[in-house]
C-alpha cells in the first residue's frame, strides 16, 4: 500500500544483495522519533533474497522498485533519488543505519532561521563492524555548526579524507537535485565526496555534532573493494575541487593533502582488513 500524503522527508535506500543488513536499515527507519518520511528502496536486480525482504514490510510509507537487469551503483543510486516527493532527502547505503532522532535533529537545522541558505546537514557518525559491534563510537573530523564551503573543502583536501561523512550521514534539499550533476562514480571512491561538494556550491554546510548514524565496514561493501585505490582516487577528486575557484584550493593544500591522503589510505586499507576480515580487500557483493 502507497501512502498519498506528501512527506517532509524521503529516505531512499539503493539496495544489491544485501540480504544480511536490509532489514536492519529498514528498521532504523521505521524507528525515527520523526515519522514524517517516505521510504523508498530501489533494488538493483539482486541475486539474493535483499529484494523478498524488502517486500516483506508493510508499513504504507515504504515503496520499493525492481529492476529487470543491473544498473550499477551510480545509475541505482540516481534513480533512488529521481522520483522523491519529500522536502529533504537521506540516501542510505542498505548495511548503514540510522539511530532513532536522526530525522528529526536533522530537519530541525533546516526548520531554524539561522539555517538559511543551508544546502547540507551532516552529522557524526559512528562505525560498526559486520555483526552491529560499535568499533569507533564518534568520528569527529569538524566540530558542530555552520561551515562556509572554501573553508570546509580546503581542511578536507589538507587532511586527505573524508571529513563530511558518508551518504548515510547527510540530509539535503530536494530542490538542490536538479542543480546538480547527480552522483557519479567516474571517481567512485568519493561518490559522495563528489555530491556534497557540488552542494557545497550552492550553500553552507551544517554540521550537528553528535553521532546520528552508523557507517558499517564489512567484505561485502564497495567501499572495501575499492579501499586499494583509495589514495589516487582522493588525489584525483582534490585536483577538481582545486579546479573550483569559490573553494580557494591553493598549492600548499594539494601539497599538504597529498601526504595525509598516503597514510589516511593505508590506515583505511588495514582497518577495512582488521575489521571486516576482508583478505584482499576485493569483494564486491554490495552496493554501497
Amino acid at each position: 500500500m502507497k501512502s498519498t500524503a506528501t512527506p517532509l522527508v524521503s529516505v531512499a535506500i539503493p539496495l544489491y544483495n544485501n540480504e544480511r543488513f536490509i532489514a536492519g536499515t529498514i528498521e532504523s527507519v521505521l524507528a525515527q522519533t520523526m515519522p514524517d518520511f517516505e521510504l523508498l528502496i530501489y533494488d538493483d536486480h539482486s541475486t539474493d533474497n535483499s529484494l523478498e525482504i524488502a517486500r516483506s514490510y508493510s508499513d504504507p510509507r515504504i515503496r520499493v522498485v525492481s529492476s529487470d537487469r543491473n544498473l550499477g551503483p551510480e545509475a541505482n543510486w540516481n534513480r533512488s533519488i529521481s522520483e522523491v516527493r519529500g522536502a529533504l532527502v537521506k540516501l542510505l547505503c542498505a548495511d548503514d543505519l540510522i539511530f532513532p532522532e536522526c530525522l528529526e535533529k536533522q530537519v530541525e537545522v533546516f526548520r531554524d532561521s539561522p539555517s538559511a541558505g543551508v544546502s547540507l546537514v551532516s552529522c557524526q557518525r559512528t562505525i560498526i563492524d559486520s555483526d552491529g559491534k560499535t568499533l569507533i563510537r564518534k568520528v569527529n573530523f569538524i566540530d558542530g555548526g555552520r561551515k562556509e564551503p572554501s573553508d570546509l573543502v580546503r581542511k578536507m583536501v589538507r587532511m586527505g579524507t573524508n571529513i563530511i561523512g558518508e551518504p548515510v550521514c547527510g540530509l539535503y534539499p530536494a530542490a538542490l537535485i536538479g542543480k546538480t550533476r547527480g552522483y557519479s562514480a567516474r571517481i567512485p571512491y568519493t561518490i559522495d565526496l563528489d555530491f556534497w561538494a557540488q552542494l557545497l556550491r550552492l550553500g553552507d554546510l551544517w554540521m550537528i555534532d553528535e553521532p546520528l548514524c552508523a557507517f558499517r565496514i564489512s567484505s561485502a561493501s564497495w567501499s572495501s573493494r575499492i579501499g586499494e585505490l583509495r589514495h589516487q582516487q582522493f588525489l584525483d577528486f582534490m585536483q577538481e575541487v582545486a579546479a573550483i575557484d569559490s573553494f580557494k584550493v591553493n598549492d600548499l593544500d594539494l601539497f599538504i593533502g597529498r601526504f595525509n591522503s598516503a597514510v589516511q589510505s593505508m590506515t583505511s586499507l588495514m582497518g577495512f582488513r582488521l575489521f571486516a576480515g576482508s583478505a584482499d580487500g576485493n569483494a564486491l557483493v554490495a552496493e554501497r
